[in-house]
Parts: structure tokens; sequence; C-alpha cells
């Protein structure tokens, strides 16, 4: 079973590839960054708001995160929109990373069903 640290590890590395700061992502949240802090050191259960949004902005699936499926991360994160410069709306990059999954679920449907 995955615990708290091993997800807070897995956050901390996903937010350090995308190049993000933890202020950027407790901002994102809605949360203070101590308390952002306390999600990737595993002292606190990520909440499953914050997880959706987490997963949506390092365009990842949630199932991957909670159960620490680095190689699906790995392989999610090769399709996900990286920042080049400064980050001015996460929640426009989250958008952007869900409409992408859906995208790609949506060809995986309909590339099983021919």
């Amino acid at each position: 079973m995955v615990n708290n640290k091993e997800i807070g590890s897995v956050l901390k590395e996903l937010r350090n590839r995308m190049g993000y700061s933890q202020e950027q992502i407790s901002s994102y949240l809605g949360i203070s960054q101590p308390a952002y802090n306390h999600y990737e050191s595993g002292d606190t259960i990520v909440s499953q708001d914050a997880l959706e949004k987490l997963a949506d902005v390092y365009g990842v699936e949630e199932y991957d995160i909670l159960t620490c499926n680095k190689p699906q991360l790995q392989a999610d994160m090769a399709f996900a929109f990286r920042k080049n410069g400064e980050v001015k709306n996460l929640a426009q990059i989250a958008s952007f990373h869900k409409l992408v999954k859906n995208y790609l679920d949506m060809c995986d449907i309909e590339r099983r069903h021919e």
C-alpha cells in the first residue's frame, strides 16, 4: 500500500520536472505554500480536490499519483505541455492538459472499437 510520503515524493518530482515552484502550485490550489509543503513531505493527506487539480496541471491521471505508478506518470508527462518562460495562469495550463487527456482517451476508445 502506498503511503503519504511516497505520494508526496511523486508530487515533488512532478512539480520539479514541470519547473514549477511550491509557491506557484500552492497559489493555483488556493492554499498556502507551507500547506502545500506538507503535501510533498507526506505530513498531510492530499484532498480529492487538490489531487484532481494537481493531476490536471501536470497532465497525468489521479490514479497514477495515488499508486505512485512512475512508469505511467513518465509516459503521461511525455505528452504534457511544459512551461516555457513565465507562468501566468496554471488554471489555463490545467484546462489544456485536461483537454489533451480527454482527446487521447477518445482516440484510444475509437481505436479499440475499430
